[in-house]
């Protein structure tokens, strides 16, 4: 099982030096979208690592392709070079807590 991902430059490049089996430049929603069905298809890729602003401009599409899927390929939106995109919601976080059934907060220190 295979781990890709897909982000700009420096995110898929950074993920590609650390061992990732494949990294992809994000250039337009269409050949991501390709790419992403691909991944979903083939059952050979475990994890796709998404960055965050790249899964926000496919996410209609996005949500449609991953629905009804099981398991595999799991699906991590992860924060670009500028950071995580301020009040949105954690998909990961949403997933954790249908599976687990509670809201599992971490308390930050003031």
């Amino acid at each position: 099982m295979k781990i890709v991902a897909i982000g700009g430059e420096y995110f898929a490049e950074g993920f590609s030096l650390a061992g990732v089996n494949e990294s992809h430049v994000h250039e337009d929603e269409h050949l991501t979208l390709r790419l992403l069905t691909e991944f979903v298809e083939s059952g050979d890729v475990a994890v796709v690592l998404i960055s965050e602003d790249v899964a926000e401009s496919i996410r209609f599409e996005l949500n449609k392709l991953i629905e009804g899927k099981e398991l595999y390929p799991i699906i991590v939106e992860l924060p670009d070079a500028k950071g995580p995109i301020k009040g949105k919601e954690d998909p990961l976080e949403e997933k954790i807590k249908r599976a687990v059934g509670i809201d599992i907060t971490l308390k930050e220190d003031s």
